[in-house]
């Protein structure tokens, strides 16, 4: 199946409409406001052999924005798509990658990477040089992939709720730290973990972000830890 992402509406009762024509006046706007917006931002390539970020222009089918990425953008307007949707409270799918970027569940993550993006295909093209970006949502399974790319030493994906509230994971030879600030007053966590660890920690790190019981039980048993940490 080549590279697709459709936007539907996040209501499941709306997305059981045949047509578009069908819908209610303000769905309807918004998935045609966000199919002109997507189109405006990334023209498709008007030749052969020109690149453009779209391989071609976005289109309705359905109930749904279809689009079809360039294989060298496709981040980027994952990107771009997640932001223009999560105000109009809608479904970004890629089914290819196994993307559900609901509006209803949606937490903030940054990724850096040293020294190179390509395992984890986010770019802020804004900050050339710099491996950073932003994804409005992510699912458990995402969020898996993003810690399997931390291959290099250094390399670490950090979700940031704000100042106060993060988590870190960082490669550390074959472990993975994983680092968890609380709250200006609780004390920064710490725990590295080896490979047949990584899938406890992806899931702390989901409860996490969506603020779930027991999150913090990969910590008991000394992994708190003050000072140098916090840095």
């Amino acid at each position: 199946m080549s590279y697709v992402i459709v936007v539907t509406p996040a209501d499941p009762e709306f997305r059981d409409v045949a047509r578009v024509e069908d819908l209610l006046p303000f769905v309807r706007a918004d998935l045609e406001g966000l199919r002109d917006e997507v189109g405006d931002r990334f023209p498709a390539a008007e030749a052969v052999g020109e690149t453009g970020a779209l391989s071609e222009r976005p289109v309705i089918e359905g109930v749904g924005v279809v689009l079809r990425p360039e294989v060298l953008t496709r981040s980027l307007v994952v990107n771009a798509v997640m932001r223009l949707a999560a105000p109009r409270q809608l479904l970004v799918t890629s089914p290819p990658q196994g993307l559900v970027a609901d509006p209803r569940e949606r937490i903030d993550i940054d990724v850096h990477r040293r020294p190179t993006t390509m395992g984890a295909a986010i770019t802020d093209h804004a900050i050339l040089g710099r491996p950073r970006g932003t994804l409005p949502w992510v699912t458990r399974e995402l969020l898996g992939q993003l810690v399997g790319t931390l291959e290099v030493e250094g390399d670490r994906l950090e979700l940031e709720a704000d100042p106060d509230r993060w988590l870190r994971y960082e490669r550390r030879g074959r472990t993975v730290q994983v680092t968890v600030a609380d709250g200006p007053d609780v004390p920064v966590r710490e725990t590295a973990v080896g490979p047949d660890r990584v899938a406890a920690a992806v899931d702390c790190g989901w409860d996490w972000a969506r603020c779930h019981r027991g999150w913090s039980d990969m910590f008991t048993g000394g992994g708190a830890v003050a000072g140098p940490a916090a840095a």
